[in-house]
């Protein structure tokens, strides 16, 4: 089974690798989100829009490690994703959750859901969209990676959201957290939480969960763990990137690949790879480097894997 705890990317100089634990790896998620949603978080806006030029600023290193950082992505996310869950009426249709996402408290199975469902947000930009870490790594220095707007943003996050819930079947379990709400799912006072006060049919024993226990634990059903949500004490990884060695790796490459890991290693351009390897745009380049950067991951987690086999008896 393949161990997928770091990102990888080829660039000029080797390989680097972005922890999955660090904060630097949710940037493929900050780099789609829209201007008016980044202005909730002011510092972010001054964050530079090329990989490069945020990785050579300690300024900015500095937002990136900061808990607010991880916040805006998460909560952004999470608020977008929400706007997408679809639950099921009386009248055996779906409808959109009803009310105001903070009419409801974080007790709420699909307030929790909200949140786990960003890592798988992040495994689809890396691994099936234009949207990874190589492809950050390949614009030029001068670059600037555009904004999208808020309606390119909403639409996004809606395909995603209905793709992951049907690849992960999570229909049946959003309709049951629906179907069997009970009064710590509302918060505060509110007009829904006392309505439902009125008629709720749920065991009356039922144990309040605090935020901070949430994020450790995540949601137990029955003894089971059904999904963990992001945890925002998490360490910075203070070694963002490593450089990784490739010799060994490099051997299983075809020769037309080694060559193209090797000039680009060298700092050459897409264009100047492509004329030496015969191919005829610069984007057939950029996906040859994005195939090798993944067969690169491959290969650091089946040697983690064979190193376990061999340790961990």
């Amino acid at each position: 089974m393949s161990l997928r705890y770091s990102f990888f990317a080829v660039v000029p100089d080797g390989i680097i690798e972005i922890p999955q634990g660090s904060n630097l790896s949710w940037l493929t998620l900050f780099y789609a989100l829209p201007r008016e949603l980044v202005e909730k978080y002011p510092p972010a806006l001054s964050l530079p829009r090329n990989i490069y030029e945020l990785l050579d600023d300690p300024d900015s290193m500095e937002i990136v490690k900061n808990d607010m950082f991880l916040l805006l992505v998460w909560d952004c996310y999470a608020w977008s994703a929400w706007q997408f869950f679809q639950v099921p009426s009386k009248d055996g249709t779906y409808k959109d959750i009803p009310g105001d996402w903070k009419n409801y408290s974080g007790d709420f199975p699909l307030w929790r859901l909200s949140y786990e469902i960003i890592k798988h947000f992040r495994k689809k930009f890396e691994t099936e969209m234009d949207w990874s870490f190589q492809r950050l790594f390949l614009m030029d220095r001068d670059d600037e990676h555009p904004w999208l707007t808020y309606q390119q943003f909403s639409n996004l996050i809606g395909n995603l959201t209905d793709m992951i819930v049907a690849e992960e079947n999570w229909q049946p379990m959003i309709d049951e957290f629906w179907k069997n709400r009970n009064p710590d799912d509302y918060s505060g006072s509110s007009v829904h939480k006392r309505d439902f006060n009125r008629s709720w049919y749920h065991d009356r024993n039922h144990r309040h969960l605090s935020i901070e226990e949430i994020a450790e634990t995540g949601a137990m059903i029955d003894g089971e763990m059904l999904f963990d949500i992001p945890n925002p004490s998490a360490e910075f990884e203070t070694k963002v990137l490593q450089k990784i060695g490739i010799e060994q790796f490099e051997r299983k490459l075809t020769e037309q690949d080694k060559q193209i890991l090797r000039m680009r290693m060298d700092g050459s351009s897409l264009k100047d790879i492509a004329a030496a390897v015969g191919f005829r745009t610069p984007s057939a380049v950029s996906k040859h480097i994005e195939k090798i950067a993944g067969a690169y991951e491959d290969y650091v987690s089946g040697e983690y894997g064979s190193f376990l086999d061999k340790h961990a008896k």
